[in-house]
């Protein structure tokens, strides 16, 4: 490990100080109590640059470039160390600024300079015991202990710096994210830490039984103690009261009595100018002075994310929750990943997760995520001290469907048929009809989001979507109104409008060779729309367009297989009654979702969308289809019939098109002459396609396409230069965050390895290419080179059984020629030779009955 930059310059950094803990950057020391503290070298120099900028926010970027100089690593070495600094610091030391980086929130100081008092050296909440504010606030009328929260620091932390800034603070969210329990404990922070900027009281006004909001300031004022006279109304006598006082009243569940809460919010701040206010709704206010914090979901792992679980607020609360019905359970590697789907399956929803936990004495981790989809039944019985509303799920979804107009009901059940989030045209497209226009259902959409069940994200342009319970929910009461199958079928049709603009613009974005954000975002809609519109006779015909024009959100998935198997089954129902631009669309998709995989389908479709774009007169897509036919052909076409597609494609070709779409005869002419033997002439030609996007300012093609130029030198027996040529791509592609398409790269490095004899370092670059080639439908390509590894560590039976499923395969697929065969095959041979014949024809059956799943996991043993 290099860390000899980052010391060198921490040589001459003064020593800091933050709490009961002293930095020395000169000596790579820390001390806590002048006691010396374990600390790994990179957790050491996280920690010298986060504390070089306390306060202010330390992109992920910096601290990788800072700590990890000159070496790509991925994301999750970075919070290793910052779990780790966390476990000696506290949770609080260091903020997640989300997507983006980390901030120190201890003060620090110079060491030999009078240590102020740390602002935010505290135990975090989401960890820490009860608060005691019973002492700290002599008025008011807070319970003396809050309730342990999880995951909610940076939330509490956030509240109570906007109530110093805004005299009016709203925290808005859904039913059961939380919201009275997180302003409770900022209350209670205030109360006790903050107890002299509030001398008269920090005071909690519950307004969940008022049914009437004109009695909104008489719940105020009976709850602070304030006389009423009777001769003047209520709100103005409370403002005259509160006018020289320096309080905090906190309002809590004012949703239903919103416009009421807003006046009296109103006329109270209009005097009282050092009196705050703290409000949880699930609808916003509108009051003059209102500052709103939308309080999130907590925080779920990714489903591959089981070591670093016990950092997640929604695993912290599963466990809690859980361990108070059976003080017996614990996360462990068995049950993690059940616990991980379920609370994410649960949006992260703590009361969802408190009910779900509930039923783990009676359902076990696995029996309750399986029966999720019956979740409105299961999640019920919450704890008897809870508002009623809040003891099942329905209830506390029926209560914020019951503050909605009739018009919102319409638009928010409609609105559910969308998966994964929608862009604003297109609900509009679903939710309008003849009585609501476009503009009024984008009315009721905002208002759906002031009311919190639908989120608004991203900026500046938003995307919505609704929490998948709350989906859930809406979808039941789409299928009430009988209006389900009218509102999937508009909302195949707003995916396809979407769908087909990227397909007009496909050269566009395929020019940069990068992927598509908004494209990968309509993934979900995809496949809902597809699993709808493929299961009736009726509406296939919206499957075949929706397929035609899916490519784009394929590719930016990284998704080809899947994108492919759609539409071969698909396929037997494009016949001569599509209409012919269809059908060329259908079988352009298909051909270009084929393009890595060992199917003769995906060949064929491309030969099926030439001829159909030729009849068109669509030269620019015809060129295309000709390109994906010839690359795909070095498989399964002859090489007279290549030749034959490149001149036509050579002729039809315009130096006024993209780079990336000029350089793609390049790489057609690289494998027909690789398909003949022709080597070096298939290298040049790999170093032309290079060139052409590079000079075309398509620099992410530009590094795909090395995998062409390593790919010939192996062939050649040029393993250093493929290996040097592999690793620079890769590293480049890191750098510009696209390395997720780098399957190819990391396979050819991992041959370079294999064959200078670096079988260890052969693994971890096949490690990284299988999940990538996986996606793109091109994992078959690793088999052979998967079974030499094997051999060359003296897993010979292993290796065996692998080339006895790739034999199978040729068989079963029909592929004619295997340019890569001979390579392996004079590698492989001698080394199977070991085995007697017997031996080997068995094991050669034995693999050739395997699944590809298991021939995978056989080969990588079970480490897949």
């Amino acid at each position: 490990m290099d860390t000899r930059a980052v010391t060198e310059e921490s040589s001459a950094t003064p020593a800091r100080r933050f709490g009961r803990f002293e930095l020395r950057p000169g000596e790579r020391a820390l001390l806590a109590d002048g006691a010396p503290v374990a600390l790994g070298a990179r957790a050491f120099d996280v920690l010298v640059a986060l504390t070089e900028r306390p306060g202010s926010l330390v992109t992920k970027d910096d601290l990788l470039a800072t700590v990890w100089r000159g070496v790509v690593v991925e994301e999750n070495n970075l919070q290793v160390q910052v779990s780790t600094l966390r476990k000696i610091l506290g949770q609080s030391a260091l903020a997640t600024i989300p997507g983006r980086g980390y901030r120190f929130n201890l003060s620090v100081a110079v060491a030999d300079a009078a240590t102020p008092e740390p602002a935010a050296a505290r135990q975090d909440a989401a960890s820490s015991a009860s608060i005691d504010a019973s002492a700290a606030h002599p008025r008011g009328n807070l319970p003396a202990r809050t309730p342990r929260l999880y995951g909610r620091a940076e939330d509490i932390d956030a509240i109570v710096e906007l109530l110093s800034q805004h005299p009016v603070v709203t925290i808005t969210g859904p039913g059961g994210i939380g919201k009275t329990q997180v302003a409770h404990a900022a209350a209670s922070r205030l109360a006790s830490e903050r107890a002299a900027d509030y001398p008269d009281g920090v005071w909690w006004v519950e307004l969940a039984a008022l049914t009437d909001g004109a009695l909104v300031p008489t719940a105020a004022a009976q709850t602070m103690g304030v006389r009423l006279p009777g001769d003047r109304p209520t709100a103005l006598v409370l403002r005259s009261q509160l006018a020289t006082q320096r309080a905090l009243l906190v309002l809590d569940n004012c949703e239903h009595l919103a416009d009421a809460v807003a006046a009296f919010v109103d006329i109270v701040t209009a005097d009282a100018s050092r009196v705050a206010i703290l409000v949880t709704s699930q609808e916003t206010l509108r009051a003059a002075d209102e500052h709103v914090y939308r309080l999130g979901p907590l925080a779920v792992p990714g489903a591959a994310d089981t070591e670093a679980a016990s950092r997640y607020g929604a695993l912290q609360l599963f466990e809690a929750r859980a361990q108070a019905v059976d003080p017996r359970f614990t996360l462990n590697a068995s049950n993690l990943p059940a616990a991980i789907e379920i609370c994410r399956r649960l949006d992260g929803i703590p009361l969802a997760i408190e009910l779900a936990a509930a039923r783990l004495p009676l359902l076990g981790a696995e029996g309750l995520r399986a029966r999720l989809d019956e979740r409105f039944n299961l999640l019920t019985a919450g704890s008897r001290v809870v508002l009623r509303r809040h003891q099942t799920l329905r209830a506390t979804l029926e209560w914020s469907h019951s503050l909605l107009t009739a018009d919102e009901r319409t638009v928010f059940r409609r609105l559910a048929v969308f998966a994964g989030g929608f862009t604003l045209e297109a609900a509009q497209h679903v939710a309008s009809d003849e009585r609501i226009d476009r503009w009024i259902a984008l009315d009721h959409l905002g208002a759906l989001v002031d009311k919190s069940l639908v989120l608004a994200e991203g900026d500046p342009i938003p995307r919505y979507r609704m929490l998948e319970t709350t989906r859930a929910y809406g979808l039941e009461r789409l299928a009430e109104s009988g209006e389900t199958q009218q509102a999937l079928l508009r909302h195949a049709q707003a995916l396809l409008a979407i769908l087909e603009a990227f397909d007009r613009d496909e050269w566009q974005w395929r020019a940069r060779g990068d992927r598509v954000p908004a494209a990968r975002a309509e993934l979900d809609n995809l496949r809902a729309a597809l699993d709808w519109a493929g299961s009736t006779a009726e509406s296939q015909a919206v499957a075949i367009e929706l397929a035609g024009v899916s490519y784009c959100v394929w590719w930016s998935s990284y998704d080809m297989a899947e994108g492919l198997a759609r539409c071969l089954e698909l396929r037997d129902f494009v016949d001569d009654a599509v209409p012919m631009p269809v059908a060329a669309r259908f079988w352009d998709a298909t051909g270009k979702l084929a393009l890595y995989s060992f199917r003769r389908e995906g060949y064929d479709a491309a030969v099926r969308a030439a001829r159909l774009h030729r009849e068109l007169g669509n030269d620019q897509r015809c060129f295309d289809a000709l390109i994906f036919a010839t690359v795909q052909g070095a498989r399964f076409a002859t090489v007279a019939e290549m030749e034959g597609w490149i001149a036509e494609a050579a002729q039809l070709e315009r130096p006024e098109w993209p780079a990336r779409q000029r350089a793609s005869l390049q790489f057609a002419r690289c494998w027909w002459f690789a398909r003949q033997g022709r080597l070096e002439d298939a290298l040049a030609a790999a170093q032309r396609q290079f060139a052409i996007c590079r000079d075309g300012d398509a620099e992410v093609a530009a590094q795909f396409s090395v995998s062409n130029i390593t790919i010939m030198e192996l062939l050649l027996g040029r393993w250093e230069d493929a290996l040097a040529h592999a690793r620079a791509a890769i590293e480049r592609l890191h750098a510009l965050g696209a390395d997720a398409g780098a399957g190819h790269l990391y396979q050819n490095e991992m041959i370079a390895h294999m064959m200078l004899g670096r079988l260890d370092e052969a693994w971890v670059a096949a490690r990284s290419a299988y999940p990538r080639l996986l996606g793109e439908g091109d994992e078959y390509r690793m088999l052979l080179s998967l079974a030499l590894l094997n051999a060359r560590e003296g897993r010979l039976d292993v290796a065996t059984r692998i080339v006895g499923f790739d034999s199978a395969l040729g068989e079963r697929i029909g592929d004619a020629v295997n340019i890569f065969g001979a390579m392996y095959r004079n590698e492989l041979d001698p080394l199977l030779a070991r085995l007697s014949p017997d031996e080997r024809a068995q094991l050669a059956a034995e693999g050739a009955a395997l699944s590809d799943e298991d021939v995978f996991r056989l080969a990588y043993g079970d480490e897949l």
